[in-house]
């Protein structure tokens, strides 16, 4: 076993020159932070057992001794597996009643949050000045875990729901590792926020730097490849992708990869943050994120996605102080398994379906996954964006954004599109809107399942 630092991009005064002291102090906090969260999830299974164990006993007992909501659910109870699963109408139920269980008594900041509404109604609840601090830090851990060169760029893009002039604003910092700027060298920082951009203007922003890993959802990500190929993303300094908010089709990640750029999915909502890491060896296995969650499955014997067994995923945050998240029905399915192909000795998740609102169900009952590319549905006819939407057990309806009618030709295009994905036994209806409604859903997904 080896631990040395011989590859880390320190800078040249990256140690204190001070007395009787080595690093800055509020680097070394940082440091050991990250060295602990690293240590947990890659450590001894028994060492982490028993930390989970603990963790999951202090949280029951701030729940109990905090809110009548509950003390009535957990009871005397101490087994995790027997307490009730909690679903989003008891989430709302808790917080409407009780607010949050952290009070200024406990100086610890709390502020109100919510979640994406890409299953129905968003849900609001608490979270304290933690989740936010340790959602930074596991996602930089990640990094450290897998060795990636921290001296790249990071370019971040992040669908808005404001309005924006141009439909693109770019915000630069020299770091995108800020907390530890005095001490290493890390690559330059961009966010770009858009709506609904001009995608040449937004290519030719992103090549203006090299681009190095890209953070974004992959609906954003097809949108840019209407108009560039990945070759040209490699060309313009991408080093990897890194994915959030919905599932890569496998196609896009293929094509990636022939030209050398790897992609990692990671596995998060808004309610409890990181709860899985694509692992870097075995594609479609995540490593869950035992540092801050409790992953369980129910249902197995009766699910079934694309023919293979998963089951509902329940949650357990190990730090919902604020807005406690205890055996919570996320509305995802996956497959968890003990341990990963590769080696790692902790839970791993894999054939996650992201919200079952983005499955499409047969009328004999088959539960598919669909995919439709953005490329796909422009190569057909003009667009600002589109839906498709399952409104019953065999009805379709397409939504075109943008355009106030359709050409019989482009109808009956559009009709065939969907044959090919869906396959037969549906009735498909096509219809031009000048707007698509999203309703409360930040995320704008292609598909939506309005019966499961």
């Amino acid at each position: 076993m080896r631990f040395d630092f011989s590859e880390f991009p320190f800078n040249e005064r990256a140690f204190s020159d001070r007395p009787m002291a080595f690093a800055r102090p509020e680097v070394t906090r940082f440091l050991t932070a990250l060295i602990e969260l690293m240590a947990l999830e890659s450590g001894p299974r028994a060492a982490r057992a028993a930390w989970q164990a603990a963790q999951t006993a202090n949280l029951l007992r701030h729940a109990t001794d905090r809110s009548p909501f509950w003390r009535s659910r957990i009871g005397a109870e101490k087994a995790l597996a027997k307490l009730p699963i909690l679903s989003r109408a008891d989430l709302r139920d808790q917080v409407s009643r009780e607010g949050a269980l952290l009070g200024p008594a406990d100086r610890i900041a709390v502020k109100t949050h919510a979640s994406s509404g890409s299953s129905g109604e968003p849900v609001s609840f608490f979270i304290s000045e933690m989740n936010g601090n340790y959602n930074a830090l596991r996602s930089i851990a990640q990094y450290l875990l897998e060795g990636r060169d921290l001296t790249l760029n990071r370019t971040r893009i992040k669908s808005s729901k404001k309005m924006i002039e141009g439909g693109l604003a770019v915000e630069r910092e020299r770091s995108w590792l800020a907390a530890l700027a005095p001490y290493i060298k890390a690559g330059g920082s961009r966010r770009m926020d858009i709506l609904r951009p001009d995608i040449d203007r937004m290519w030719a922003e992103m090549k203006k730097e090299p681009i190095g890993y890209l953070a974004t959802s992959p609906s954003a990500l097809e949108s840019l490849l209407q108009r560039v190929e990945p070759i040209e993303f490699k060309r313009a300094g991408l080093a990897m992708l890194v994915l959030i908010a919905e599932p890569l089709d496998p196609e896009v990640r293929r094509r990636f990869a022939e030209v050398g750029v790897p992609a990692r999915e990671t596995y998060s909502c808004e309610e409890v943050g990181p709860i899985a890491f694509e692992c870097d060896r075995c594609v479609g296995h995540f490593h869950v994120a035992t540092s801050n969650v409790i992953v369980e499955t129910v249902g197995e014997e009766r699910l079934a996605v694309d023919g293979s067994a998963v089951g509902e995923v329940l949650l357990t945050h190990l730090h919902s102080y604020a807005t406690p998240f205890i055996r919570y029905e996320i509305g995802d399915l996956a497959a968890l398994a003990e341990r990963c192909p590769c080696g790692h000795d902790g839970p791993t998740l894999s054939n996650i379906v992201g919200r079952t609102k983005g499955l499409l169900k047969h009328p004999d009952g088959r539960l598919l996954r669909i995919h439709i590319r953005a490329g796909d549905m422009t190569a057909i006819a003009p667009l600002d964006e589109y839906r498709v939407r399952q409104t019953g057990p065999a009805t379709l309806v397409v939504e075109i954004g943008g355009r106030a009618s359709l050409t019989p030709a482009e109808t009956s295009a559009f009709v065939d599109a969907m044959r090919v994905r869906a396959g037969e036994g549906f009735s498909i209806e096509v219809r031009a809107v000048e707007k698509i409604d999203w309703g409360h859903s930040v995320k704008r997904l292609g598909f939506h399942n309005e019966i499961l």
